[in-house]
């Protein structure tokens, strides 16, 4: 599990309000208010992008964007949640930006094979990895956010952009495949 430190968030409020009200050392306490989630925000952006390079030129966007429109930070989502939403939006635009660069120079044959759903990698134990990575891109995304980056179903509803009654239907929706593919594999192992 990958929690924050409870002191970042008891003086986060603070520190965005300070932020948000042009306070002379505003960048450095938004470098304090961003520390704390630099390794959980890096790990999101490996699993959609799957290149460390990648995910640093990504990562670093996001506290770009974050920092430039911090002022629109209202406060009605964790602050964390926030930050995962601008970075899932900018690993989103990276990818169809390599994706547009790939299909200029990849024949229409390749593509074909390639398959239509990219697959988003996570770095967890294998069999789970696995598991994971057999699903459907959404159910990666949700189980991902769910048990490696611990948060609510809340905060996944805020990053994903969904009700929270959604959040909770493709979450169980997520595990139930989970599971269902775990059973078919288990089924193989044993015939084997």
């Amino acid at each position: 599990m990958h929690s924050v430190d409870s002191t970042c968030v008891n003086s986060e409020r603070e520190q965005i309000d300070k932020i948000q009200a042009g306070h002379p050392l505003a960048r450095n306490y938004f470098d304090q208010l961003v520390a704390c989630y630099l390794s959980p925000l890096h790990r999101r952006c490996m699993a959609w992008l799957g290149c460390p390079y990648d995910a640093d030129d990504v990562l670093q966007e996001t506290l770009v964007r974050s920092y430039r429109y911090i002022h629109a930070y209202r406060g009605e989502a964790a602050f964390r949640s926030w930050l995962y939403a601008i970075a899932d939006n900018q690993c989103r635009s990276y990818l169809k930006k390599r994706a547009t660069h790939a299909q200029r120079f990849v024949s229409d044959e390749t593509q074909e094979e390639a398959g239509s759903e990219e697959k988003c990698p996570v770095t967890t134990e294998d069999g789970i990895s696995h598991t994971v990575k057999s699903l459907a891109k959404t159910a990666q995304e949700i189980l991902v956010l769910r048990f490696e980056h611990d948060l609510s179903l809340e905060e996944i509803s805020n990053v994903l952009g969904l009700g929270l009654s959604a959040t909770k239907m493709r979450l169980y929706r997520a595990i139930d495949a989970a599971e269902k593919h775990v059973v078919r594999e288990e089924g193989l192992l044993a015939i084997a």
